[in-house]
């Protein structure tokens, strides 16, 4: 899919009519970078709006939240002020190639205010298709829908838009992080017919089982009740963590309107910056500190070894001492020197007499040897004892290590928290009564989250352990079978329904591994792209958890996630979702365009002149929302440099209020600009 057009009438921010032409990349070697460039509000994201809205007639994009329909109103709010009262006309149109066939899309709204409130209502869908020979034809309002699923199946389409929310999202250990995860993979698995055929069965296996646990009796039922029960709690508690994510997410959205608010209010900006960027440290170091502290727990058996250090050093040293002396393993087998002294006989054919030096060397011999077992057992010890000796002090520096790093996060952590504290009383304390008002409501809800990350912790918990006990109860099942021996029919086709859906879960589970590593290999490679050369020099490998959170392990092959900055947690998530959508895209290259709203927030100059020189190349199309604190001078000059820089929009504000759309030739784009030092 390639983007030739985007044009705009009355839409959102945009009065009139406004087009975005797209640097297309011609022969995939040309400029094919856009950048749109505006601040906050101006109608960056607007842009990506009228694109989605225009492919698939959605007006809300995920990162609304529960934001009210109400308040996603399409039409422009100062044309319908200037109309007096009349219907105004919104208009999308997108101008796009797909597999050598051109397609025009067009969808259009009706608005009227009425009273306080601004009705909408659909007016046109239209789609023209030319294909490769210039044969139009328009295809049919009820065939549009499928048509353009064909380009961009809706339920991945919001991979080829990273924003700054999603980018965060995927650097916290959270129940949120893995819900995104999760329900990425599961759009690209595209098997609703398997994910359908379990739930079927999975209710079949309630109904069978009910009736089988009536019609048994003793252990059996037991059994019966018992599992249905354990998964009627599974279930439950699924649903409870999803409720809870959910939550979260409403939550978070609430807590940035509050800050949006906030941030209107003169006299505190510089004090809600301030708490922000804390803000932005203080999760980084809880993040680096739960990361920290589930691998210490590979630290824990090693840890108890140290406590008995001083016998382990001292049985060592005794049985190392024996073996220096050559007393283990013996220099000659003890049964043979029985057989020799019984013989008196030596190896040689001499005879050995009772008395002679011969004699009572091999007496010696048979003193300083012991039992064939008794030597191998003290080897084993010896060998098990000797890398224990050698590792315990390297565990004992890594464990100290571990727990000063942990304690170092932890004060910073607590002092991060009394400093917002502090912030958060200034800015309740202001002269403004609503910012004493918004500041309360925002801390009720950073309590909230905070009850709810405990709650998703507790049911994660809870959840694990149910699955545990699953697994023990249908070994204790399939005994309790065996030893009844029913064999009448709604025993068998209880057993068997439950045996398929097994089958299908093992099934589902199998492919879902087979993504998480093929998402994990393309992670990888682009993370290791986008890398600066000292971390490619420790960072190895991104791979999906089993339960769908990300890790990144060193060049040991070692969990590091806790050690990497927050610029390279930044770029692993980019290489993540960026890997999402080219395994959607199902394609060595990313035959998409591929749009990023603010992306580039705390990474370092040598990452973000990587972004800009790779992503270039493995994108067809880049579209690049950014604010003036993002694309700079620099950044422009690199965007330059690349070859690869097409077209540039500055979005501007109007006199009514609305944004107007100005194309700037690119070797007029530095003046517009600020440099390193004006930014900080």
């Amino acid at each position: 899919m390639i983007l030739h057009s985007l044009a705009l009438t009355n839409f959102r921010q945009f009065r009139g009519e406004q087009k975005i032409v797209f640097a297309e990349g011609a022969g995939g070697t040309g400029p094919n970078v856009t950048v749109i460039f505006g601040e906050n509000g101006r109608g960056k994201t607007g842009v990506f709006r009228g694109l989605m809205f225009a492919l698939y007639g959605e007006r809300r994009l995920t990162q609304d939240g529960d934001v009210p329909d109400t308040e996603l109103q399409l039409v422009n709010t100062a044309a319908l002020e200037a109309n007096g009262g009349k219907p105004v006309r919104t208009l999308v149109e997108l101008d796009f190639t797909h597999r050598g066939n051109r397609y025009l899309l067009r969808r259009a709204i009706e608005g009227v205010r009425d009273a306080d409130r601004v009705l909408e209502e659909l007016d046109e869908v239209y789609l023209q298709r030319t294909d490769p020979h210039g044969n139009t034809k328009v295809v049919n309002v009820a065939d549009v829908g499928r048509t353009v699923q064909t380009v961009l199946d809706p339920r991945v389409r919001e991979y080829f838009l990273f924003d700054g929310e999603k980018i965060e999202r995927l650097t916290r250990a959270s129940i949120e992080q893995r819900h995104e995860i999760s329900r990425g993979i599961r759009n690209l698995l595209s098997v609703d017919a398997l994910d359908g055929a379990i739930k079927a069965s999975a209710k079949l296996v309630r109904s069978l089982d009910g009736q089988l646990a009536t019609q048994s009796t003793g252990e059996l039922a037991r059994c019966f009740r018992r599992l249905r029960e354990n998964e009627d709690a599974q279930e439950k508690a699924r649903g409870d963590l999803e409720t809870l994510a959910e939550e979260t997410n409403r939550a978070r959205t609430e807590k940035t309107k509050v800050d949006q608010e906030l941030d209107k209010i003169g006299g505190i900006r510089h004090l809600l910056e301030t708490r922000h960027q804390k803000e932005l440290d203080l999760a980084g170091f809880r993040q680096q500190s739960s990361d920290l502290l589930a691998g210490m727990k590979q630290y824990v058996v090693r840890a108890a070894g140290l406590l008995v250090a001083p016998c382990v050093d001292r049985a060592f040293a005794h049985i190392d001492k024996q073996k220096q002396r050559g007393e283990i393993p013996s220099e000659i087998r003890r049964d043979l020197i029985e057989r020799l002294l019984e013989e008196h006989r030596c190896i040689c054919g001499r005879e050995l007499r009772e008395g002679t030096k011969p004699h009572a060397a091999i007496l010696e011999w048979q003193a300083r040897t012991s039992e064939v077992s008794l030597q191998d057992a003290a080897l084993n010890l010896w060998r098990h004892l000797s890398e224990v000796h050698h590792r315990a002090a390297d565990d004992a520096a890594q464990i100290e290590k571990c727990l000063l790093q942990y304690g170092l996060l932890r004060n910073r952590i607590e002092t991060l928290q009394r400093e917002l504290e502090a912030l958060g009383a200034q800015i309740s304390g202001s002269e403004r009564q609503d910012a004493s008002r918004l500041e309360a409501h925002r801390e009720r809800i950073e309590e909230k989250l905070r009850n709810l990350e405990a709650q998703s912790l507790n049911q994660q918990q809870t959840l694990s352990e149910l699955l545990t006990q699953n697994e023990q109860l249908k070994a204790q099942l399939e005994e309790e079978r065996r030893k009844s021996a029913r064999s009448d029919e709604l025993s068998r086709r209880a057993f068997l329904i439950r045996e398929t859906r097994d089958a299908l879960q093992e099934t589902f589970a199998s492919f879902t591994q087979e993504v998480r590593d093929h998402l994990g290999q393309l992670a990888t490679g682009l993370f290791r792209e986008l890398l600066d050369a000292e971390s490619r020099a420790n960072l190895r490998t991104i791979i999906v958890n089993e339960d769908y959170s990300l890790q990144v392990l060193d060049r040991w092959g070692q969990p590091f996630l806790a050690n990497i900055s927050a610029g390279q947690r930044q770029v692993m998530s980019i290489a993540f979702i960026a890997a999402l959508a080219k395994a959607a895209a199902r394609d060595t290259r990313l035959e998409m365009p591929l749009f990023m709203d603010t992306p580039f927030g705390r990474l370092s100059a040598e990452h973000r002149q990587n972004l800009i020189a790779k992503i270039p190349e493995f994108a067809a199309q880049w579209v690049l929302l950014a604010t003036d604190t993002e694309f700079r001078r620099q950044e422009a000059q690199w965007l330059k440099a690349s070859g690869r820089w097409g077209r540039f929009y500055r979005l501007r504000p109007a006199r009514d209020g609305a944004t107007k759309i100005e194309e700037v030739d690119i070797k007029a784009v530095p003046a517009l600009l600020r440099d390193e030092a004006s930014s900080s």
